[in-house]
């Protein structure tokens, strides 16, 4: 029998862990789970508390972190956890917080992964909380992708070539298909595939280190599957959203600048980091213009 053990890094969601956690503990397929692992990466609301109940009556683990250690390095310590707890042979669920596991779905991710030995990491379709679907599958970045990234330029010119065809904007959710890279807010890594590749890199604190895996995988002979026959509802950016101006840019262009060190090239990591001061200010000129617009909204109350 396969089974999985399911790793949550957790931030400030509030009431959307235990929602997860509940979501979960009633699966008909509960018996795949051998262990559920949060790390909490040192949050200060109200989030594990909440979901303490929950997770002491489902016997799932609560591992508690002094500092943010970022999403990568959370994800380790996890994974960690479970080789070290009799997992070695598990495959491995990452799965965001702010997510709700429909019924199902772990099985059918499972059946997909086992069907075919080369295939190493499978994503499910990703609904909103509306139930519309929520894009998670893309195609690798390129430097033109990187540069429209760094400028805020896809905001503007969202309909060229380079840009949809990195976000796929044509994608056909309901077909089963091979991919580049599926989001990992819900990312199941065969055992194999884990040991071949090892685990995530810690020099991602968030933003790609998914798509890092991704590619690494890609490169090991591996294929990334996105499947529709599983679902799971996504509250997308609960804790990323909590950052604003360079909190939030920076780590997204360090993270982009490690990703085109590793896989895009001397000449693509020499363009973004000319371009890195530039995509810094404009940050700081967008943190200043939303502060303005902040504090004029709360003088109209």
């Amino acid at each position: 029998m396969e089974s999985v053990s399911v790793i949550i890094v957790n931030w400030n969601t509030g009431k959307l862990l235990q929602e997860c956690l509940e979501s979960l503990d009633k699966l008909p397929e509960r018996s795949l789970i051998r262990l559920v692992v949060i790390v909490d990466n040192s949050s200060t609301d109200s989030s594990v508390s909440q979901a303490q109940e929950t997770a002491d009556r489902a016997g799932f683990t609560i591992l508690l972190q002094t500092e943010n250690l970022g999403f990568a390095k959370a994800n380790n310590i996890g994974i960690a956890y479970v080789q070290e707890h009799g997992g070695a042979d598990d495959h491995i669920l990452l799965l965001n917080p702010d997510t709700v596991v429909h019924p199902h779905a772990i099985e059918h991710m499972i059946s997909v992964l086992v069907s075919k030995d080369t295939i190493g990491i499978v994503g499910p379709k990703l609904l909103e909380a509306t139930g519309a679907v929520q894009p998670s599958v893309r195609s690798f970045p390129t430097l033109p992708v990187f540069m429209l990234l760094f400028l805020k330029l896809h905001r503007i010119f969202s309909n060229t070539a380079t840009w949809q065809k990195y976000i796929l904007a044509d994608f056909d959710h309901t077909t089963q298909q091979s991919v580049d890279q599926v989001m990992g807010a819900a990312f199941l890594i065969r055992n194999t595939a884990m040991q071949a590749i090892g685990p995530l890199d810690e020099g991602f604190w968030i933003w790609f280190e998914e798509v890092d895996y991704c590619k690494r995988a890609k490169d090991a002979g591996f294929e990334i599957l996105y499947t529709p026959s599983a679902t799971v509802t996504h509250h997308k950016g609960t804790s990323f959203n909590q950052l604003v101006g360079l909190k939030k840019t920076k780590p997204l262009l360090d993270s982009s600048l490690r990703y085109a060190k590793k896989h895009l090239g001397v000449r693509t990591y020499i363009v973004l980091c000319v371009l890195y001061p530039l995509a810094l200010l404009i940050a700081l000129l967008a943190s200043f213009d939303h502060a303005r617009q902040r504090e004029q909204n709360s003088k109209k109350l």
